[in-house]
């Protein structure tokens, strides 16, 4: 059986009626005088979100303060997805390197400090085990970075 108008029962049509009280035909007519009142002067935002301005997504060469840059800052400020926490300490393999030259250096110093105090040793063997710890947190940051851009790049493809 077809739908229409008049087979549509009691309820429908006294909900008709309520939304006719409550509607007001002032604002279909008064809609049709907002179009010539409005214009559009620009195509940009007018408001800039705070990423924007954080990253300086809208400026090129934005200087912040009247002292020079650190080196190499231009080439990683605008980087938000670098491949490593701190590239200045090199590749992983140069890191490994490192990790080493730390533990020999400590070695070392405690051979020198043999004859000193017990405190002086355990001073050194502190150091070296803080600096370790670091290099190593530092490897594990650089091995997440790597998992988050890779997380990344796969739901950017789609």
């Amino acid at each position: 059986m077809a739908r229409t108008i008049d087979n549509l029962g009691i309820d429908i049509s006294n909900r008709y009626a309520e939304d006719r009280e409550l509607f007001d035909e002032s604002f279909i007519r008064d809609a049709r005088s907002v179009t010539s009142q409005t214009s559009v002067t620009t195509t940009l935002p007018s408001h800039l979100p705070e990423f924007d301005l954080l990253f300086e997504l809208g400026r090129r060469k934005a200087s912040w303060a009247t002292f020079y840059a650190p080196p190499h800052y231009s080439a990683s400020r605008r980087r938000l997805f670098a491949e490593q926490v701190i590239p200045q300490l090199g590749t992983p393999d140069k890191q490994e390197t490192q990790l080493q030259r730390v533990e020999a250096i400590g070695d070392q110093e405690k051979k020198k400090r043999q004859n000193a105090l017990p405190t002086e040793i355990e001073e050194v063997e502190q150091e070296k085990q803080i600096l370790l710890k670091l290099l190593g947190n530092i490897h594990t940051f650089d091995q997440l970075l790597i998992d988050i851009n890779s997380r990344r790049a796969q739901y950017q493809k789609g």
